[in-house]
């Protein structure tokens, strides 16, 4: 009874499917959705978990079908086990493949939740614990590890084999030389001190320095670009943008290089990152000095500008007074704390109104405003014309230059 109990509290706590197995055969299910679980319909997918879990103290982890991890814990008594669990999100099809191979219900199926590696292997320990009451062993925990991480030796083998191979690729006349660690510094010094041009150019020197990331040629300089966009947005914070602005502009990037098949596209792309990154880092340097709380306010805006935002929940989660940070905006940027809110708004809009189909109407809403006609006004105010002048004015520029 006992055992009985902490299951069930334990598949209350982890929130993944548990089912236990006495040593009679007795199958018990700790969850509501018998018809689509792999543990309940697959006895050929509880016997590979038992023999895996019979030859060793661990737990013993199985890899299944779609990515999807099982587990099964040896208890005085019989058999626990854990599963599906996932490191990514399934897509709808391979879900319903996964049910499939294991005899379960694809149509009466549950999306999973996603967890770290980490987060399995410290729900398999969780359970470990409680049902058995004992800690894993260092070398019990280190089979574990190497379950979910993969074995050290052999990937040091690989890794050697991996260097070896390199190095006799490079001996000789056409060997590859990487570039320095130096030279990656003067590139992200480049991005800190908001110097876009210097920050191309070093970024392009090294292209033909650097070692390869991939045996092939497009993957190499997909590889090579997304990491290079990566380092500038660190590069650019330390430079003073703001994180969840480095972030947008790099995962924008990044994803563009994802999708991207050819070297041409590719540099484009990782240029057009460090022009944009470095851009923001200037606009930082040259702009006035202002005070934490003001950028961080602004920071809000820039994140919440869709939302309604009010200057007393903004001074509430800063610790001070909504009097004191309206006098900070006006001393500072010579506007009030809505003017900030309405540039914002008017920003986003115009960038809508230039790069997506999108109405008027619909743009207004998108950006919060609570009318198209307030929006134009407003958007006449900070642009000096109609949101539909500003469209067919500089929509074409944008298209064709």
């Amino acid at each position: 009874m006992e055992q009985t109990n902490n299951i069930r509290i334990l598949s209350s706590v982890i929130k993944v499917d548990i089912a236990y197995e006495s040593a009679d055969g007795q199958l018990t299910a700790f969850f509501d959705s018998i018809s689509d679980s792999p543990l309940m319909h697959s006895a050929n997918l509880r016997r590979m978990l038992k023999e895996g879990a019979a030859g060793q103290a661990a737990p013993y982890l199985l890899a299944g079908e779609a990515g999807t991890y099982f587990a099964a814990i040896r208890t005085v008594g019989g058999t626990i086990f854990i599963g599906p669990m996932c490191h990514e999100r399934l897509s709808n099809i391979k879900l319903k493949q996964m049910l499939r191979s294991y005899g379960a219900d694809p149509e009466g199926m549950r999306s999973l939740p996603v967890f770290t590696l980490p987060q399995i292997r410290n729900m398999i320990l969780l359970a470990n614990t409680v049902v058995n009451q004992s800690n894993l062993e260092n070398e019990e925990l280190l089979q574990l590890n190497r379950i979910i991480f993969g074995d050290d030796f052999k990937n040091r083998i690989e890794q050697e084999s991996f260097i070896l191979k390199e190095e006799e690729q490079n001996d000789g006349s056409d060997a590859t030389y990487r570039h320095s660690y130096h030279e990656e510094q003067l590139l992200m010094q480049a991005i800190r001190e908001g110097r876009a041009a210097d920050a191309v150019r070093l970024a392009e020197n090294m292209d033909n320095d650097s070692g390869r990331l991939s045996g092939n040629y497009i993957r190499h300089r997909r590889n090579l670009a997304m990491i290079g966009i990566a380092l500038c947005a660190r590069a650019a914070i330390d430079g003073g943008v703001f994180p969840e602005t480095a972030y947008r502009v790099s995962g924008y990037y990044i994803d563009k290089c994802d999708a991207a098949q050819d070297p041409a596209h590719l540099l484009h792309y990782r240029n057009r990152a460090i022009e944009e990154l470095t851009g923001r880092v200037a606009e930082k340097l040259n702009r006035p000095a202002s005070s934490n709380y003001v950028e961080i306010a602004k920071d809000y805006i820039r994140k919440h500008y869709r939302e309604k935002i009010y200057l007393a929940d903004v001074a509430e989660s800063l610790g001070i007074s909504e009097g004191y940070l309206s006098r900070l905006f006006r001393q500072e940027t010579g506007a009030c704390f809505q003017d900030q809110i309405n540039e914002e708004r008017v920003t986003r809009a115009a960038n809508l109104l230039l790069y997506s189909e999108l109405s008027l109407s619909q743009i207004a809403e998108y950006v919060n405003f609570p009318n198209q006609s307030y929006f134009g006004k407003i958007f006449k105010k900070y642009k000096n014309m109609t949101p539909k002048k500003f469209r067919d004015t500089y929509r074409n520029r944008e298209s064709f230059g």
